[in-house]
């Protein structure tokens, strides 16, 4: 859906947002948050009250509010107010600024507090900086939609919020930056057709999910960007790294102490560590890591280690290997349920159009023979046309 930042009609939206909400005298509301225009209403309304907004997408359990107590909560599309219990009492997070959820990909979504001027940086909101045009294919209530549109609300007159078939379809469209993760520029490529008036984007921004030189290769080829932006962050640290060299992984002078961000990173039996601050202890990631081809890849969370009769196999580790197939352009590696080791591996096969889905099937077996461990090895391998994708716009997780 596009929208144009500055434009009467949502200017409208903005201010009576805000006049509602200050009306009431809250100062801590959960905010439903259903697509991205939602969003950019809630920040341009919402900021100047200083107000503590609990931003809320349509996956997020009514459980996981309870901790913060919001005193009502507000759906931004229709302008209604539900007060909570909480209502009569004083806000116990009440501080302006964003609580946003972590994706949960491999838990219980978790809640981090932003200060309003960390995600503005000083962007003055309401006055146009720019005529840049962004698309965004986040999802709105996650911290790198946050982000995005918050970085795009400082510097663009307008925002496409982009599924990857909308992008793939945009024949002759013209982007100055266009953000999502890595499972929405592979879907995105893979939908492009071979029409030559491809849309045409000058950077490509990505993070959320490992990036592999498959990949790389699938987006050049698609839309031809001028500049590749690949982002290792976290909802709970902002972002700690940034790459733009057009490789996969990250550059081993990350490694090499505190850089821009003034965080560190090491990796220590296979777990990426990271230390917030100069003289700060080093702290899990949960993110599995590997140094290969003087690279530093992050493989996947450690909660998605599948353990095969007592082995555990990293399925990042999987999938990265399986792509350097030409015949494989995308990979979902997950367990099987067995009865004798207790899983196996499987593994979703993408291919390019008009492949011979058994001669792959085998290609992938054979591969796997050569190049992974026998735990590691799938013993399902199947062609699918898309792979599914979560509401947080990552890869979907599981059988």
């Amino acid at each position: 859906m596009p929208v144009t930042t500055h434009d009467d009609l949502l200017g409208q939206r903005i201010v009576r947002l805000r006049e509602t909400v200050a009306a009431t005298g809250l100062r801590h509301l959960a905010v439903e948050v259903a697509s991205g225009s939602d969003l950019v209403v809630a920040l341009r309304a919402l900021r100047p009250l200083d107000a503590s907004v609990v931003v809320v997408g349509p996956t997020t359990p009514a459980s996981a509010l309870a901790d913060l107590r919001p005193q009502a909560v507000l759906n931004v599309a229709s302008g209604r107010i539900r007060p909570t219990e909480e209502v009569g009492r004083s806000a116990s997070a009440g501080q302006g600024g964003l609580w946003i959820f972590s994706s949960g990909t491999t838990g219980t979504p978790t809640p981090t507090y932003w200060p309003w001027p960390e995600l503005t940086r000083g962007a003055d909101w309401d006055t146009v900086h720019g005529d840049e045009r962004w698309g965004i294919g986040y999802a709105p209530f996650t911290y790198a939609g946050v982000e995005a549109v918050s970085q795009a609300l400082g510097r663009a007159a307008s925002i496409d919020f982009l599924t990857p078939t909308d992008l793939a379809a945009g024949t002759g469209a013209r982007y100055d930056v266009v953000a999502g993760t890595p499972s929405f520029w592979r879907m995105a490529a893979l939908h492009r057709g071979t029409d030559e008036d491809r849309p045409r984007v000058h950077t490509v921004s990505m993070g959320g999910e490992p990036v592999d030189a498959q990949l790389l290769r699938l987006i050049e080829s698609a839309f031809a960007p001028q500049r590749v932006l690949q982002f290792y962050a976290s909802t709970e640290l902002g972002r700690i790294a940034t790459v733009s060299d057009g490789l996969p992984g990250l550059p081993l002078s990350v490694l090499d102490g505190y850089g821009p961000t003034g965080k560190a990173l090491t990796v220590r039996d296979g777990e990426l560590l990271l230390s917030s601050a100069p003289g700060a202890p080093y702290l899990p990631t949960g993110d599995e890591a590997a140094i290969h081809g003087g690279r530093l890849h992050i493989l996947g969370r450690r909660g998605e280690v599948i353990n095969v009769g007592g082995v555990k196999v990293v399925p990042g580790h999987v999938a990265r290997l399986l792509q350097e197939l030409p015949d494989v352009v995308a990979v979902r590696v997950y367990p099987v349920r067995s009865s004798v080791l207790g899983a196996v591996v499987g593994a979703d096969v993408v291919t390019p159009p008009g492949s011979d889905r058994d001669l792959v099937v085998q290609r992938v077996k054979a591969h796997a023979r050569r190049v992974l461990a026998p735990a590691e090895q799938p013993r399902r391998v199947t062609v699918v046309d898309q792979l599914p994708m979560a509401p947080s716009g990552k890869a979907a997780r599981g059988e």
